[in-house]
């Protein structure tokens, strides 16, 4: 059962999402000198590049071609420096598809990154079409990070330092990082952190998330770019933690009542988070991935 209502679920909200995709214009925002970040309209995907004297990082290449060239139009309005590194927060396409526009910097990522862009690739691909369209894809190239690593990696280039930390076990997907530039104190969340918007959980566990929160407020950040949402701050990350607790606090408890997993992603409810993008679109997928979160750690207790 559960295979059907997850994909009943997603088909759902494909075409909202399609829909809304035409209001979703981007804005570049400075939040240091030499600090950008694209930020999608309508909560869609966010991008960074940051400006050293060598050259350009660009973190996270967006993923429908028109956008990750209008990423790269501003980043040519800001700067005639090349472009040296791209960054990968992680291999959801909407954050890596855009690689090809920018094969001229050497790509980073966790290694686990590069892993499920080939193991996935032909449904990765597929499903990515269903929410951006059939012809999403028609100049496509897999173009993958040709540097990886496992844990931490510390960039040094053109007077900047930026340290790329592994979020430490499976959050939203299996191969998360975030990019923090200590001196400036911005921090690039990637999907990490949604601001204002549900995440979808499904290729995650909730568990990884909250400690990926962890550190993320670990540091002293001034500055958080989330993959989804507006610039964001300390105080917003808490908050993001707060709906994933919220969630597994009430799946839990509807759980303990007896329900099956239809029943909680048909029945779940969260009034604090109902102003939230995508709040009736994914939360009822959500929950259900919580559902089997949890029912998997009871079993592993019994």
């Amino acid at each position: 059962m559960k295979r059907p209502l997850l994909a009943t679920l997603l088909v759902n909200v494909i075409a909202l999402v399609l829909a809304q995709a035409a209001f979703a214009a981007p804005e570049l925002k400075t939040l240091a000198p030499g600090v950008y970040a694209l930020v999608g309209g309508e909560g869609k995907t966010n991008s960074g590049f940051v400006v050293t004297e060598k050259g350009v990082i660009v973190i996270d290449t967006q993923g429908p071609g028109e956008l990750a060239k209008l990423l790269r139009e501003k980043i040519k309005e800001t700067t005639a420096k090349p472009i040296t590194h791209v960054i990968n927060t992680h291999y959801h396409g909407d954050h890596s598809f855009g690689n090809q526009y920018f094969s001229e910097g050497l790509i980073i990522a966790h290694e686990n990154t590069r892993k499920a862009l080939i193991e996935n690739d032909e449904g990765h691909r597929t499903m990515f079409r269903k929410f951006f369209g059939a012809e999403s894809l028609k100049e496509f190239s897999l173009t993958l990070p040709e540097a990886t690593f496992t844990d931490r990696m510390i960039l040094r280039h053109g007077g900047r330092t930026m340290e790329l930390i592994y979020a430490g076990a499976k959050a939203h997907t299996d191969g998360d990082i975030f990019v923090w530039l200590p001196e400036e104190r911005v921090l690039f969340a990637g999907d990490l952190l949604y601001s204002g918007r549900l995440p979808l959980l499904n290729d995650g566990e909730t568990t990884g998330a909250l400690k990926a929160i962890d550190k993320i407020t670990s540091t002293d950040a001034s500055v958080l770019v989330p993959g989804h949402g507006p610039v964001s701050t300390i105080d917003d990350a808490l908050r993001y933690k707060g709906y994933i607790e919220a969630l597994r606090a009430e799946v839990k408890k509807m759980m303990d009542n007896g329900m099956n997993r239809e029943e909680v992603a048909s029945k779940v409810s969260l009034p604090p988070y109902s102003s939230w993008l995508m709040y009736k679109e994914w939360l009822p997928a959500n929950a259900a991935r919580v559902f089997d979160e949890l029912t998997s750690e009871r079993e592993k207790k019994e």
